[in-house]
């Protein structure tokens, strides 16, 4: 049975969503404030989290910084903050989806299992498909890790999932909307910067590990991954 955390201040909301989640199977634990979650996060091994924006003790933004250092679980954040910026905000610390209150109970649990057969799938990679390589990088499909020479580096669901396709052909130009529909399975708007923040999170991580500038914007046409042309 899949263990979900839910992180939600609003304790009627909390036990509603919990509630309903139990009903479709899945084993529920509920923090009401972020330090208290914190603590539950590392006493216990969760297959996602859903976490609030605005919580006491601990925000959610924090939250979310600390277990994406520590761990690759799913986090889904939910939140009244409906700004494109704030959606950013959280995709760039490591958040891989974003639900805006008040949301359809069956979008949320939607979301939730897009995210967990993602998450399953990376870890059933064939056996002899362990490893794809790139000029020095290495991309590890079963610990969704990327390594260049002797450091490696964690990556989440989404990252991982992005990486991969480019990996595969390098040098290939593909486009914003190509990327999310590949990543996140629906179709982008046309305000939708999701790709841009993830690329940003990666280009970060790929610099920070190998000192080289991998991801390329094509001016009108996407990204490519690759040296400079």
């Amino acid at each position: 049975m899949k263990r979900l955390l839910v992180v939600e201040d609003e304790k009627i909301m909390a036990k509603n969503i919990a509630f309903f989640l139990e009903r479709e199977g899945y084993q529920v634990d509920v923090e009401y404030d972020g330090q208290a979650a914190w603590t539950a996060f590392k006493a216990k091994a969760y297959h996602l989290v859903l976490l609030d924006w605005t919580l006491p003790k601990l925000d959610g933004l924090e939250l979310c910084r600390r277990i994406r250092k520590d761990s690759d679980v799913p986090i889904i954040m939910i939140t009244a903050k409906g700004e494109i910026l704030d959606k950013i905000i959280g995709l760039e610390i490591g958040a891989d989806d974003y639900i805006v209150k008040p949301f359809d109970q069956r979008e949320l649990l939607a979301r939730i299992h897009a995210l967990l057969r993602r998450s399953e799938s990376l870890k059933n990679e064939d056996s002899d498909k362990k490893y794809l390589q790139y000029d020095g990088l290495k991309l590890d499909r079963e610990k969704l890790l990327l390594t260049c020479g002797e450091q490696s580096i964690s990556l989440t669901a989404n990252e991982y999932k992005l990486m991969e396709i480019v990996i595969k052909r390098p040098h290939n130009v593909y486009s914003r909307e190509f990327l999310y529909e590949q990543v996140w399975g629906e179709m982008a708007t046309a305000n939708d910067r999701t790709v841009d923040v993830t690329i940003s999170r990666l280009r970060k991580k790929l610099m920070d590990l190998s000192g080289k500038r991998y991801f390329h914007a094509v001016r009108g046409m996407g990204y490519r991954l690759g040296e400079e042309s």
